[in-house]
């Protein structure tokens, strides 16, 4: 469902990239951006991973008749959007240890979403550090979720 470079290249970029180095990061450092257009079969192939079926996410008749102007994008979705961006973003020594994520208002199939954050805090912790991230999602200007992600960064 997220957009993603092609096999081979995201495969090197996931075997190749380190995990952040929580030393060189700095409260407001930005994240990487991000930008999906959600299609009917981006939300079907969602209900199928998910098991949730709920027709106000394939059946547009059924939207409307509950006066929306399209099928909506499962809430679930914007946190899945935020852990993987985050964990990616992060690398492989990074864990999510903590989500909160608040839904701001809805989106429908055909809408494009775009992602942006950045570093909030960095704090050591035990054999590591706390690192937490403000992300949020937006369709055009209008805030449609947002997240306090927190991950767990090892020492290396």
């Amino acid at each position: 469902m997220m957009s993603t470079p092609p096999a081979s290249t995201a495969s090197a970029a996931r075997v190749l990239q380190p995990t952040v180095d929580p030393a060189s990061l700095t409260p407001g450092l930005p994240l990487p951006g991000w930008e999906h257009r959600f299609t009917e079969v981006d939300l079907v192939a969602y209900g199928a991973a998910t098991w949730d079926w709920h027709r106000v996410h394939y059946d547009l008749e059924y939207a409307r008749s509950r006066k929306l102007p399209g099928v909506l994008i499962d809430g679930q979705v914007y946190g899945a959007i935020f852990a993987k961006l985050a964990t990616r973003w992060a690398g492989p020594g990074a864990f999510l240890s903590g989500m909160g994520l608040k839904m701001r208002s809805m989106a429908f199939a055909g809408d494009t979403l775009r992602a942006e954050g950045e570093v909030r805090s960095i704090e050591p912790q035990g054999d590591g550090h706390q690192v937490q991230l403000a992300q949020r999602l937006l369709c055009g200007d209008r805030l449609i979720a947002e997240s306090l992600t927190t991950l767990r960064i090892t020492r290396r």
